[in-house]
């Protein structure tokens, strides 16, 4: 499980409460996604800790948890980066067991969103508001 402090980390005093209230949304959907990932043996995902981070966030050695929630200066991502709003999560997948098993039926049925599995290699990013292509995965 991806607790809501290892999600903000050191950052937690500095997220806006609306951030905190995105988190939770967030957290309670990946979580409940990665349960069900791991319970099916067909998936082959099972919490891997990713050794930078201590947990299954995904993130560099001293990137202050870059594969959570990331603040307005962070130079991790893009500007408009759905991690600064509380809504993006990178879960450590390094086989991309995880990449390979979600479809759209499995996203949508936990209400997420991910980036392109070929981009995101030994991680899979999952999102709580919709892509701008409207897609899944986008």
């Amino acid at each position: 499980m991806i607790s809501f402090e290892q999600y903000f980390g050191f950052k937690l005093p500095l997220a806006p409460v609306e951030h905190r209230e995105n988190a939770i949304d967030l957290l309670l959907k990946v979580n409940a996604l990665l349960e069900y990932a791991a319970s099916d043996p067909t998936c082959g995902w099972n919490w891997p800790v990713d050794p930078d981070t201590g947990c299954c966030i995904s993130g560099t050695k001293g990137g202050g948890g870059n594969g959570g929630y990331r603040l307005e200066n962070s130079k991790t991502g893009t500007a408009h980066s759905k991690h600064k709003q509380g809504r993006a999560v990178d879960v450590y997948d390094p086989g991309n067991r995880l990449d390979k098993y979600l479809t759209d039926e499995i996203l949508e049925r936990f209400q997420l969103w991910r980036e392109r599995p070929e981009m995101t290699e030994k991680w899979c990013h999952l999102q709580s508001i919709i892509t701008l292509t409207g897609k899944r995965t986008s």
